[in-house]
């Protein structure tokens, strides 16, 4: 399973590597995150939506849903100038596309992992939202026209940043949030690549929460718009 924006794949590194117990102290704006942290692990559904904010084109998109036994479904697209990826659990069965390979999996296969409530995918966890204080190098909390923006500058080396060409060189997060509600977020990153400095910026939104009906096979969709 990947986590990829249109040219970085630090976000899954982040995912993966955060969890409230590592957190050593809180920065400014940490309660809110940690709460709404929380609020997204205990949803029963969702979609997330990952916008690149340049371009306005839709990058990413996970949806999940757990069924009547706490068995995780999901489904999850994605794309860069790079690679193209697609995958959609139902519970028993694992389906991959990566740029034009299939691969399929079902449960007892070497491989497959069988995700529930009690021991979740990264990005049904509250690792998908970004929240690594003792990373944090800089962290503001404004309010703007009643919303609350928190700003914060990651280092970089301590979340592991990566991207698909060239080095990272800076990572930031912005929350926004109404009240305690989020409303969503978005992850900057700056890096150099053959030399030419550029930037890649997202918007990530939770939506559909507790209301997604029926996850859909995205590889059967890939595969079907062709």
């Amino acid at each position: 399973m990947k986590r990829f924006t249109a040219v970085i794949t630090a976000a899954v590194t982040v995912a993966l590597l955060l969890c409230s117990c590592l957190a050593v102290r809180d920065v400014e704006g940490g309660e809110l995150i940690k709460k709404a942290r929380e609020e997204y692990k205990a949803l029963d559904s969702a979609r997330v939506v990952i916008t690149n904010t340049a371009t306005g084109d839709i990058d990413q998109v996970f949806t999940f849903k757990y069924d009547e036994k706490d068995i995780l479904l999901f489904s999850y697209e994605g794309r860069s100038e790079k690679n193209e990826y697609a995958q959609y659990s139902n519970g028993m069965e694992l389906f991959t596309y990566e740029n034009g390979e299939e691969s399929y999996l079902q449960k007892g296969d070497k491989g497959f992992v069988l995700y529930n409530r009690a021991s979740t995918h990264p990005q049904a966890d509250e690792g998908m939202i970004l929240y690594s204080p003792s990373a944090v190098t800089e962290a503001t909390v404004t309010e703007e026209e009643g919303v609350t923006h928190i700003h914060h500058v990651y280092d970089v080396d301590k979340i592991g940043a990566e991207a698909e060409g060239g080095k990272v060189t800076s990572f930031t997060a912005d929350y926004y949030f109404k009240g305690e509600e989020l409303l969503y977020f978005m992850e900057t990153t700056g890096f150099e690549d053959n030399g030419e400095v550029k930037e890649y910026s997202c918007r990530i939104e939770i939506t559909d929460r507790n209301s997604v009906d029926k996850v859909e096979n995205t590889v059967k969709v890939l595969k079907e718009r062709g």
